[in-house]
């Protein structure tokens, strides 16, 4: 691997995928990509990757170790495992598998913060190159020739749960979206999937094909975590990897970092890009002063409502899938966005036999105005960073939240519903709930033994589920008192694996902008960010199909010299 490159990019995630196959497409770009983590061929995946439930979720060897989050900030909350992708095509090599684009409104936003060009009208085309929609494909608003597969689970599919719902649709007068990415209205749908009916179809798989890998203009360096950035001045000219227990220099014209909502403003904070204030308190020089370094961190807050299916209202085993359906809601709050209140559908909660069991409601804000931070430790910039999503600090988030978590218990106590299950009752993760759910040999027997006894003995789910989430509560009281539910909204308000905004877009006068758009960093030169760090707000979806077209989009203003 001698000499220079063109391009390094940093973490072969969702988006350092899509960089490396669009950018080598030109054969005078050399092009290194450089992973921490593992690095899968295609067909050469285990098992739990290509899983279409997302069981590599589970397995901590593809995850960032040591890395912790507090849900709302330090002072207010413990810390809390964060599972980030520390493997080839990261979370999208882990995650849900959910293909939302957003809402038109998300991109004004963008728009309104700065980031030119990407409006709707601006991201359409890459969301329809991007896409080989086997459902919509014929669609104007949708693409049938690009690289990464969309389904909907069809409705003859549709496990026990997901027909109750839809019937409870239509007996409360809620819309039905066949395609929640291009009719943007409430209600309830099937929700669009990155797979195929065989498996999981991530960035790693889609972008770095057998024919890509064997280009010669790209160098795939797995197992080599980047420290640094490396400067000649303000210009960026390589990174200094850790590889094989030892630090080693790469050069290059450009550098591209692809770490994602927390790894990149963090890789950026430890190579002198922050504020100078903070930057010298961690002791690290400066090289810019953008204090929006770390700044407007972004994530969806989540609670859950689970419950024990009946035997007949469970997932088939032969539907090996993970979200087939969600509603969609506006809250109406005067200055909210539209779509901004969204509940998840589970009629299976994890890779174990007790999870085949286990349903849930998820009830989360799309749209959040709270905001949050990703800073370095005073003292020790080499120290796992520290975390604060901040939920909930917005009156606004308070309120929505316990309106939709208040519509999800009208959900699962109505009458099209409620004989699926036993009683229902709000999930606390707890770490006994967490070590459960990891996946190992030892834990596919618990839950198997605790599966079978709750099948067994009558009345057992109640007790055993309300042990390993917490106190039982009434849910029907809870969304009746205002105050108790708030109360509950404020302590159990958890996350989802969306974070975004850390790095985000904007004018170069715009002191809290850390890139242009087309993702170049303010005051340096050869740097860009590329991954939903960049996002100025989080769009009301999940963020991998979001990421993919921000890389699409990028990749060609780079080609096109931008």
């Amino acid at each position: 691997m001698p000499g220079s490159f063109d391009y390094i990019i940093v973490g072969a995630g969702v988006a350092g995928c899509v960089l490396a196959a669009r950018l080598t497409e030109r054969a005078a770009n050399r092009v290194l990509l450089i992973e921490a983590g593992r690095d899968y061929a295609p067909g050469a995946e285990p098992a739990d990757i290509r899983d279409n439930y997302p069981s590599s979720y589970y397995n901590k060897s593809y995850t960032w170790p040591g890395l912790t989050a507090h849900w709302r900030t330090a002072r207010s909350c413990a810390a809390t495992g964060f599972p980030q992708g520390r493997v080839i095509g990261g979370g999208g090599s882990l995650m849900g598998m959910v293909a939302l684009r957003g809402t038109p409104a998300d991109y004004d936003e963008w728009v309104a913060a700065g980031a030119e060009g990407w409006d709707w009208d601006g991201v359409l085309p890459y969301y329809r190159k991007l896409e080989n929609d086997r459902d919509f494909g014929d669609s104007p608003l949708h693409g049938r020739d690009g690289p990464v597969p969309f389904r909907r689970l069809a409705r003859e599919l549709w496990p026990p749960l997901t027909r109750a719902l839809s019937a409870y649709a239509d007996a409360a007068g809620v819309g039905h979206v066949a395609d929640m990415n291009a009719d943007f209205g409430d209600g309830f749908g099937a929700v669009p999937m990155t797979n195929t009916t065989e498996q999981r179809v991530s960035t790693a798989m889609a972008y770095l094909t057998p024919a890509v890998r064997r280009r010669d203009n790209l160098v795939i360096l797995p197992a080599a975590d980047v420290r640094r950035i490396d400067f000649a001045g303000t210009r960026a000219c390589g990174v200094t990897a850790r590889v094989g227990g030892a630090e080693q220099s790469f050069g290059a014209g450009e550098v591209i970092v692809c770490g994602g909502g927390i790894h990149s403003p963090v890789l950026l904070l430890r190579s002198g890009i922050g504020a100078a204030d903070a930057l010298r308190a961690a002791g690290v020089t400066a090289v810019a002063d953008r204090p929006g370094v770390g700044a407007n961190l972004q994530n969806h807050p989540i609670l859950f409502i689970g419950f024990h299916l009946k035997r007949a209202a469970r997932q088939p085993r032969a539907l090996n899938t993970h979200i087939a359906s969600a509603f969609r809601f506006s809250s109406g709050l005067a200055g909210c966005p539209p779509a901004d209140l969204y509940i998840n559908v589970q009629s299976k909660t994890s890779w174990n036999a007790l999870g085949g069991q286990i349903g849930n409601l998820a009830p989360c804000l799309l749209k959040p105005f709270s905001r949050g931070r990703v800073q370095l430790r005073a003292g020790d910039a080499t120290a796992a960073p520290l975390i604060e999503f901040n939920f909930l600090d917005d009156e606004r988030d308070v309120e929505r939240l316990c309106m939709i978590f208040a519509r999800a218990v009208s959900i699962v106590t109505h009458e099209k519903v409620r004989g699926l299950f036993g009683t229902p009752f709000p999930v606390r993760f707890t770490d006994r709930l967490r070590r459960l759910n990891e996946l190992n040999a030892v834990n596919r027997v618990k839950t198997a033994l605790i599966a079978g006894a709750l099948d067994t003995v009558p009345g057992l789910s109640d007790f055993a589920l309300g042990l390993l989430t917490g106190r039982r509560v009434d849910l029907g009281a809870l969304a009746a008192d205002r105050a108790r539910l708030r109360e509950h909204v404020l302590a159990n308000v958890a996350g989802m694996f969306h974070p975004a905004g850390s790095c985000r877009m904007g004018r170069a006068d715009d002191p809290q902008a850390v890139v242009d758009a087309a993702g170049r960093v303010h005051g340096v030169a050869g740097l860009r960010v590329v991954d939903a760090s960049v996002m100025p707000t989080v769009p009301a979806a999940n963020t991998n199909v979001p990421v993919i077209m921000v890389a699409e989009k990028i990749a060609d203003a780079i080609k096109a010299g931008r």
